[in-house]
């Protein structure tokens, strides 16, 4: 990944700028890109996305959430959680 990459899927999912120090921020942006790069495939099999999280018992309303963590210390602490996981947090 680089930093087009990165900066092509905040605006695509139209993600909030991260909050926090330069260097949180950086890293950050890592994160979040590696654990939301599948958003755009479950964006275009969106059914498949709400059995899943049905089967998780999940409310459809997490990617929301997750989408809009814009606090860079969130994603940093988190950054071992799961995708699943980190929907989860939101429920």
């Amino acid at each position: 990944m680089n930093e087009n990459e990165v900066s092509n899927l905040s605006i695509l999912l139209q993600l909030p700028r991260l909050v926090g120090t330069a260097e949180e921020i950086q890293q950050a942006e890592l994160i979040r890109y590696e654990k939301l790069k599948q958003v755009p495939f479950f964006e275009a099999n969106w059914d498949m996305f709400l059995n899943e999280l049905k089967a998780r018992n999940l409310p459809d309303d997490t990617l929301i959430h997750l989408r809009q963590s814009n606090l860079a210390e969130f994603w940093i602490a988190n950054s071992d959680l799961s995708f699943w996981e980190l929907l989860e947090y939101f429920y």
